[in-house]
């Protein structure tokens, strides 16, 4: 606008460059300080579409997940009574907690579902996760072989072993956070009640 002015007119005695430029410093403060409370006020509006798509597709992946997060809504109160059976026949009867790499998908492999919809079976039907569930098995089948006499010539970690732990640490924590005491203390508990010291009339 100053250049055009000056064809016509005589030259103003100011330094049009830096009144320009001033001009520019304020245009893109103002235009800066917009864009920081209103992100979207210089995207073209076929971009703003773009974000407002993008966004209810998200919406919809949340929804459509929560949705796949109930893998049993479809089944019926006896199938999931039968996956139930099922799930306690493989590890009371054929005791597969004794395999120390048990996994979850191992144990859904064998009972024929999927690992998702196993682990809602036991947090939402059971109210107990995998490794609890099956840390629970463990522990009865060492108190059990604990109690048996034809163990007695087994130490305590062998017994572990046997019993699906696959290590020291992890058998004598489990065992504690379960029975309130250490292996140890359990088994002279037991060894104690079988040998009761005598009394002096």
């Amino acid at each position: 606008m100053f250049s055009i002015y000056e064809l016509y007119y005589p030259i103003v005695p100011w330094n049009i460059g830096t009144i320009i430029a001033f001009m520019f410093v304020i245009l893109y403060v103002y235009l800066g300080y917009k864009g920081i409370f209103q992100s979207r006020i210089l995207l073209p509006e076929f971009l703003n579409e773009v974000t407002l798509e993008n966004h209810v597709i998200s919406n919809d992946k949340q929804i459509k997940n929560q949705e796949h997060g109930r893998q049993l809504d479809g089944l019926s109160q006896d199938e999931i009574e039968e996956l139930k059976i099922k799930l306690d026949n493989l590890l009371n009867k054929k005791k597969l907690f004794l395999n120390d790499s048990l996994s979850l998908t191992d144990l859904a492999d064998a009972i024929g579902i999927g690992n998702k919809k196993l682990s809602e079976l036991l947090n939402q039907h059971l109210n107990i996760s995998f490794y609890n569930l099956i840390n629970d098995y463990r522990i009865e089948e060492v108190k059990h072989r604990m109690n048996s006499e034809e163990n007695d010539k087994l130490t305590l970690l062998g017994i572990a072993f046997e019993s699906g732990f696959q290590s020291k640490a992890s058998f004598n924590r489990v065992f504690k956070s379960k029975t309130g005491m250490s292996p140890s203390m359990y088994k002279y508990s037991i060894l104690k009640e079988r040998n009761p010291p005598s009394t002096i009339d």
